[in-house]
């Protein structure tokens, strides 16, 4: 490859070209909806589909521990941007190749340059701390060309939570743009005494060099490659508020399981989810997370890292430790109110850029989620099923009773058996459920509800943890506690039915404001009570029908608020959109309550919206408009993605379908009523795991009927219940 590439040659430009090539504006590409992201480690990327960073797209940039390293880096032919042919992303997300060409132009009075003459290859690459680009370009034209190419950077350091829109009282100090003709630095001196460096460094050096900008003259030879590459590095001087030292972990260190289908787009969606997770999932010194998506929230969330757990734990039960031990490690021990912090409760966020570090924002870690600490007890018992790893249940289980007396003590302050949030934190989230924007949760006349507020789906969690806990005490041989925490689950549904369920609605109140008042909507909250299982069966089966009414159901997923609520708004964040997880949740409800044939419609649901997306990449969230035939779901404009518990809805749905029931510790696998939906065939699985043995299973569908049949190197016992 280095053998086929030229020298670059330095050439002498006129004044006239000098000033044409120095105005390298920047312009909106006409596809500016479509966005190339990247990730490795804490290192992430977002560009436009050339690889170029606009002004006018404020989330773009390269960033790492939550600070933007690099503002500009875009590329210039003849001081016009390219053209772009196609892009292609790596599987995992580290690296991309992009085709461009240039625009036209004069070579001289004589001689004009069609659009197409030249190809430009841009490679980009991200590891860990290091981006690396590099340029290819190679002329078709019959004579020699000399051109400029150029790149024009600059780098802000912006914290990620400015970027977002925060306004900042104060900011440290930029320092000179220190030059050379193979290199620039970018410095900034923070409030945090932090000293955040960017060194752009290249492989051939160039005599016009200027604090936001490099030139290369290059002599093209017909069919001549020449190559340029690109290293930008960042560095932070005060490591005090960093972890290092890490070893380099990523995906490759994961094994990687496959599941076929007979439905070829299908599988696309599948394979795009496993990419994504194992993209997003990033190395601790606790072992892997998954961040919870791009570009807003590349950093540990406990919630959506517990969802994405439970979601993907039969494929990857290696990350489900690594965030178990990780939410373990900074359980709250204090009472902190700028945090949200109280003992045994898990946190919410954690940041590491400028603003956390002076403690304008009050996630270093913050607190302020009512169902993190349920969730994790719920996420620990999956896991010993699928794992049996009692080593890590007898280290974590003084978390275990530090959670639980979190629910009990903290959770419920009023002692009516229903855990509560009301905001401690000035700084702080309003609403610290799932629905947390400002205006999620309020009554039937609009009003917004008042605090302490008891959502219904958070008492279905704590029924499920305390559910989950007898097990966790029964592979210890902790007798009393089995005994206990089975009375506070039986306790707990008797309380919930008298107190939330909705008669006229066949539903459940969203949620109890203060006094006690109901917040009489229809939301999918309720249907997350039935992925939990506190409902008897007879309202579970009433739920059901309800949720799938028109009003709830978009034909594109379940909404987050009924259509016929008075805040509903199709093109909100929690008040009528679609989110993928929500709908994964819903629809492991109704399967668990036998309603497969509605989980196949949800899954359906969403494998036909991401058909409607780049790559099939479920987003965070979508607008909730009712589906229209020949058309696909309307998106939401500032939504994330990648998206970890996105990714992961599709195998909520098929892990509920196949009805996977593990028991590690007997080395077996229930399927109980396993369904293909009516649109699949046939499926296989394999490189899963039980108890580290391994899985391996083809099923088929016959009439109404899906068999399932071992194959001779599945190393469990496999039983179907049908």
């Amino acid at each position: 490859m280095v053998d086929q590439v030229s020298e670059v040659l330095l050439l002498s430009t006129t004044a006239s070209q000098r000033v044409e090539v120095d105005k390298l504006e920047d312009r909106e590409h006409p596809s500016a909806p479509q966005q190339i992201t990247l990730k490795c480690g804490d290192a992430f990327l977002v560009t436009d589909v050339r690889g170029d960073l606009l002004a006018s797209r404020p989330e773009m940039g390269l960033y790492w521990n939550g600070t933007r390293f690099l503002r500009t880096c875009n590329l210039f032919l003849e001081g016009s941007q390219l053209v772009t042919l196609s892009h292609h992303i790596a599987n995992m997300g580290n690296e991309c190749q992009i085709d461009l060409t240039n625009t036209a132009f004069p070579l001289n009075q004589h001689i004009l340059v069609e659009q197409g003459a030249i190809h430009v290859n841009r490679k980009v690459e991200l590891c860990y701390e290091e981006m690396i680009q590099t340029y290819t370009v190679t002329s078709f034209c019959a004579h020699a060309l000399p051109v400029t190419l150029s790149l024009k950077l600059g780098a802000d350091f912006r914290d990620i939570f400015e970027v977002r829109g925060f306004i900042r009282e104060g900011h440290g100090e930029s320092l000179p743009v220190r030059t050379s003709d193979s290199s620039l630095l970018f410095a900034y001196r923070g409030l945090d005494n932090v000293e955040r460096e960017t060194h752009v460094t290249f492989s051939q050096p160039s005599k016009s060099v200027s604090a936001d900008r490099v030139h290369w003259k290059l002599l093209l030879m017909r069919g001549q490659p020449v190559e340029i590459c690109v290293s930008v590095k960042m560095a932070v001087s005060n490591t005090g508020h960093f972890v290092t030292g890490l070893p380099q972990g990523t995906w490759r260190d994961l094994a990687q399981p496959m599941v076929r289908t007979d439905d070829y787009l299908f599988n696309r969606l599948l394979t795009r989810s496993l990419h994504d997770l194992l993209m997003l999932s990033t190395m601790t010194p606790h072992g892997h997370y998954p961040y919870a998506g791009i570009p807003w929230f590349s950093c540990p969330f406990g919630r959506d890292g517990l969802v994405t757990c439970l979601e993907f734990l039969p494929w990857f039960p290696e990350v489900v430790r690594g965030t178990l031990a990780f939410l373990a490690a900074y359980q709250g021990t204090k009472l902190d109110p700028f945090t949200d912090e109280e003992p045994g409760k898990m946190l919410h966020e954690m940041r590491t850029g400028e603003m956390a570090n002076c403690r304008e924002i009050p996630y270093i870690p913050y607190y302020g989620s009512v169902d993190v600490t349920p969730l994790f007890l719920i996420t620990f018992e999956a896991y010993i099923r699928w794992t049996d790893d009692l080593v890590l249940l007898r280290k974590l289980w003084p978390n275990v009773e530090a959670a639980l007396r979190w629910m009990v003590e903290y959770g419920d302050r009023d002692g009516d058996g229903f855990i509560e949030y009301h905001k401690a934190s000035e700084k702080g989230l309003s609403n610290q459920g799932w629905k947390d924007s400002w205006d999620a949760v309020s009554h039937d006349n609009g009003q917004l509800a008042s605090s302490p507020i008891a959502l219904s789906e958070v008492q279905g969690y704590a029924y499920a943890a305390y559910r989950a806990v007898t097990y966790l005490a029964s592979r210890l041989g902790k007798t009393e506690a089995v005994a206990c925490w089975e009375l506070a689950a039986q306790q707990l549904r008797e309380r919930f039915m008298r107190q939330f369920w909705w008669e006229d609605e066949q539903a459940l109140y969203l949620a109890l404001a203060s006094d006690k008042k109901p917040c009489d909507v229809v939301s999918s909250n309720a249907g997350q009570c039935l992925w939990s299982g506190i409902l008897p069966d007879a309202s579970a089966q009433l739920l059901m029908q309800r949720l799938m009414r028109k009003d709830m159901y978009s034909g594109w997923g379940i909404r987050t608020l009924s259509s016929g609520a008075v805040r509903y708004n199709p093109m909100s964040y929690h008040n009528g959109s679609v989110w993928p997880h929500d709908t994964a949740l819903v629809g492991a409800g109704f399967a668990r309550y036998g309603g497969k044939e509605e989980a196949g419609v949800l899954l359906k649901s969403l494998y036909g919206a991401s058909l409607y997306f780049e790559g099939a990449r479920l987003p965070e969230l979508y607008c909730g408009f009712q589906q229209r035939p020949g058309y696909g779901p309307t998106r939401y404009p500032v939504a994330c993605s990648p998206q970890a518990w996105a990714s992961g809805a599709p195998f909520l749905l098929l892990n509920a379908l196949l009805g996977f029931q593990p028991d590690a510790q007997r080395q077996r696998l229930v399927l109980d009523r396993p369904t293909l939906p009516d649109w699949l065939q046939t499926m296989e699985i394999q490189g899963l795991q039980l108890a580290g043995k391994r899985v391996h299973l083809r099923l088929i569908r016959s009439g109404e009927r899906t068999e399932v049949l071992p194959t001779g190197d599945n190393e469990i016992e496999i039983e179907v219940k049908q």
